[in-house]
């Protein structure tokens, strides 16, 4: 993950033909998701007008620089009509007030913490009347992400994280569920989990933990049926396996769990 000024700033540049196209200016923030959706690019020939590229578009995002494929992934701000929404929006983030929902000013923002991969918002560095750092909000935690103040819970100084570390050490659901639930057996089976159980039983090398994991395999993959990506999901190659927007199907399901992302695509919805 990368702090949004260190993204602010990166040279832009062409895989094609090794060119730098422009810079990185600022950042869009969609609001909604608690994602950066545009980057907005500086060209040298800045009198042409504002432009932007589209945060799924970026091949890379790396502490020295941004990648694309090419030239044409840099569009006008006009060509991009939700880009242009984002605008008009006008989610900073950086300065905003931190407002609890009793209507509690706590502090304001003075950061926020992107994964580079897909653009989500990670958290925000919450600091007080005298600049002094508080701690992190983490997305989960913040109710609106708006023009003029961030809405959190009442309780938010018991949800602060002290470092993006400590993030990184707690939010993990799927593994976390997942020693949960292969720590013990459910109580309560439905018929399709004893299926799923009995099924294991014809193989004598399958320990009961075995059976567990894979009863809570066959439930995320429950879950993720008919939800909708949040984000596009890249296998290591590069290449868009759901896009987002798409509605998860046990078709796609297969298809991201052959290539590694099962992870990814169960923190993405």
């Amino acid at each position: 993950m990368m702090r949004s000024t260190e993204i602010k700033g990166l040279a832009v540049f062409s895989i094609a033909d090794g060119k730098e196209i422009g810079r990185v200016k600022d950042l869009l923030v969609n609001p909604a998701n608690k994602t950066v959706d545009y980057l907005i690019i500086e060209i040298p020939n800045w009198y042409f007008g504002a432009h932007v590229i589209a945060f799924d578009i970026a091949a890379g995002i790396g502490k020295d620089a941004v990648m694309v494929e090419a030239g044409s992934a840099l569009k006008e701000l006009n060509q991009e009509p939700a880009s242009i929404d984002l605008v008009d929006q006008g989610v900073k983030l950086i300065g905003s007030r931190v407002l609890t929902r009793k209507g509690i000013i706590v502090g304001k923002i003075s950061e926020y913490y992107v994964n580079a991969d897909n653009g989500q918002i990670i958290g925000c560095e919450l600091i007080d009347n005298d600049n002094n750092i508080k701690g992190i909000i983490p997305s989960r935690a913040a109710l609106t992400f708006g023009k003029d103040v961030l809405v959190v819970d009442n309780n938010i100084d018991n949800q602060l994280l002290q470092s993006m570390e400590e993030y990184e050490e707690k939010v993990d659901p799927v593994s976390d569920a997942a020693k949960n639930v292969s720590e013990a057996t459910p109580d309560i089976l439905t018929a399709a989990d004893e299926k799923i159980i009995m099924e294991s039983n014809d193989d004598d090398d399958v320990t009961d933990r075995d059976k567990t994991v894979k009863l809570f395999e066959q439930r995320q993959r429950e879950y993720l049926l008919g939800r909708v990506a949040r984000n596009n999901i890249k296998d290591d190659n590069g290449l868009v396996i759901i896009k987002k927007g798409d509605v998860i199907t046990q078709e796609v399901i297969d298809k991201v769990t052959l290539a590694g992302k099962f992870k990814e695509l169960m923190l993405d919805v």
